[in-house]
């Protein structure tokens, strides 16, 4: 919950400006801005950016799942998950990517 506030909040508001404003150091059409600014696409690449950094940080914060090593530092078997859950979920990501992607272009 912490950590969802403080990404909407604090820290994804400060990334979009700098990249999507006109006076943003990254923008495109800041004359003085960073290498000539970043063109983005639809949103997706300050989405996807900030997404992936802070999931990478949480991942090194919170560590390894519990009960994956044992006492010795060894690795666990990891039960399998559903098969037919994997390709369902795989369908409905497709369908919202064809979705998303057709609408983000009007």
């Amino acid at each position: 919950m912490i950590y969802s506030i403080a990404l909407t909040a604090f820290i994804y508001p400060i990334i979009v400006h700098l990249v999507w404003d006109s006076a943003g150091f990254l923008s495109a059409f800041n004359a003085d801005g960073l290498l000539g600014g970043v063109v983005d696409f639809a949103g997706s690449g300050v989405v996807h950016m900030t997404g992936g950094v802070t999931a990478l940080f949480a991942a090194y914060f919170l560590g390894p799942r519990i009960g994956r090593f044992d006492e010795a530092g060894r690795m666990q078997p990891m039960p399998g998950h559903s098969s037919v859950l994997q390709v369902l979920g795989t369908f409905i990501l497709w369908l919202g990517w064809y979705g998303f992607n057709g609408g983000s272009t009007l």
